[in-house]
């Protein structure tokens, strides 16, 4: 009876006019309809809990193999169970799985473990020929079901290839591999990242020498590919980014509820046009593109400066549909004067992809930062994941190279950061992802023993839980 009152209550609601404001603006009557709408209609948590982490360290887990063994993390996922998933590469056999590739040929890893660090299982999997496999992240869609992109450089299961493709695979949560896509080319094609809809299609984003795939065209060296798939994984359309000559690669995407459009993070280098805009001029410039679902592109924004590099390597959007992006850059941008050769951006967009600040991230010096990971909370919030090798602000230089993870507040203000790594070792900070509950868990690999976790091959992939 209940649910029938609240449907009439709906009803009621809905038919009022609406005036003409925008449904993406938490101020508006429209986004919280939209919100009631897709508490009712999606399978979407709608009741949270404000997410506010706190940056204490609950626990730190290695997995790798014994001997030369190059074992790395490039991405982390955690589902609504609070499980977490480490996504990576490795050259050994991990926890009792077999190397499929030959030689020192890399495999693609999957490792599940539970809220408490506890390790359940591992997958293994790659190419039986000469040849490396190569994850590059991890994303959950809204029925629990995981996908992972990332490429191959010859066969993988059941499809045979020449030169590398990008590689797409849908994992149920028990670890078994539901479906394998390649994209195989005459030449390089590589995927660095995915994203689903509200319907469950896939999207796929990464770099190709190619110049002509399924009919579109683009001139660049490499070119930025969009690939869309259903959730059966059926092969929907390609977006070949036209880039007037100068080379670009696809990074990072994330479906964006609020207008319902696929965001994408990407680096295009020189000085020409992109998508018929004019470019910065850096040598590398970042880009922030918005494509709709039928393959449309709504725009595109720049970061950059004429004669310098910056390089987006992802982005996080939040529940009020701001855009975040972060990478590194070498040069001063927006007004932020960088401290050190190479530091972390932060930069920040509405859902109109209109910049909103930037801010600049360094150990000073000569020092080199790199962020690779971000996510922003419920609560306006947001964090990064890399390495530095500098002093960045409150913490001091751990060993040769240390991961760390900042936060920031909406306005930019910088409020923590924590490194992780030990005397003498090189540490790198790849992935990040939260629970419902805010809990953040980075990963990444080592080549150095910390935390009281031991490292056994030359390389482990290690996996923190932050709360």
């Amino acid at each position: 009876m209940r649910f029938f009152l609240y449907l009439t209550i709906l009803a009621l609601w809905l038919c009022k006019p609406l005036s003409l404001n925008n449904p993406s603006d938490p101020k508006t009557d429209a986004f919280w309809k939209t919100v009631f709408l897709r508490c009712l209609l999606e399978d979407i948590d709608c009741i949270e809990v404000p997410q506010d982490n706190q940056g204490i360290k609950e626990w730190t887990k290695f997995l790798g193999a014994t001997g030369s063994v190059l074992t790395a993390s490039q991405s982390t996922a955690t589902d609504r169970s609070g499980n977490v998933y480490v996504v990576g590469t490795t050259t050994g056999s991990l926890a009792g799985q077999t190397k499929i590739s030959p030689g020192t040929y890399n495999d693609i890893f999957i490792a599940k473990f539970d809220s408490n660090g506890n390790l359940l299982w591992v997958r293994q999997t790659g190419s039986p020929i000469i040849a490396s496999t190569y994850a590059e992240v991890a994303h959950f869609d809204k029925w629990g079901d995981m996908y992972i992109v990332g490429s191959s450089g010859g066969p993988f299961n059941d499809y045979t290839g020449t030169g590398a493709g990008s590689l797409l695979l849908k994992v149920h949560p028990s670890g078994i591999v539901l479906w394998t896509k390649i994209f195989p080319t005459g030449s390089e094609t590589l995927g660095s990242g995915v994203t689903t809809d509200s319907d469950g299609n896939v999207y796929i984003t990464g770099n190709t020498e190619e110049q002509i795939i399924n009919g579109e065209t683009a001139l660049g060296g490499r070119n930025t590919f969009i690939f869309k798939y259903s959730r059966n994984g059926d092969f929907i359309w390609t977006r070949l980014i036209d880039n007037g000559g100068a080379s670009s690669y696809g990074q990072q995407m994330q479906y964006d509820p609020h207008s319902k459009n696929i965001l994408i993070a990407g680096q295009v280098g020189g000085s020409g046009t992109f998508l018929g805009n004019p470019l910065p001029g850096g040598t590398m410039n970042s880009y922030l593109l918005s494509i709709n679902t039928n393959a449309i592109i709504q725009w595109v924004r720049f970061l950059g400066v004429s004669g310098g590099t910056t390089s987006a390597k992802t982005l996080s959007v939040d529940k009020k549909g701001s855009v975040y992006i972060t990478g590194d850059a070498n040069t001063d941008i927006d007004g932020q004067s960088k401290s050190g050769t190479i530091v972390q951006f932060l930069t920040r967009y509405n859902v109109l992809g209109e910049k909103i600040w930037t801010r600049l991230l360094g150990g000073g010096g000569s020092s080199n930062t790199f962020s690779y990971g971000i996510y922003a909370d419920n609560a306006s919030h947001i964090y990064t994941v890399g390495s530095s090798n500098g002093y960045l602000p409150g913490v001091s230089l751990i060993g040769n190279q240390y991961s760390y993870l900042s936060k920031y507040d909406a306005n930019g203000n910088l409020i923590w950061i924590r490194n992780s790594g030990s005397s003498g070792s090189t540490v790198y900070g790849r992935g990040i992802s939260s629970d419902k509950f805010g809990t953040l868990y980075v990963s990444g690999s080592t080549d150095g023993s910390f935390d009281g976790q031991t490292k056994q091959g030359t390389n482990d992939a290690f996996i923190m839980k932050y709360r």
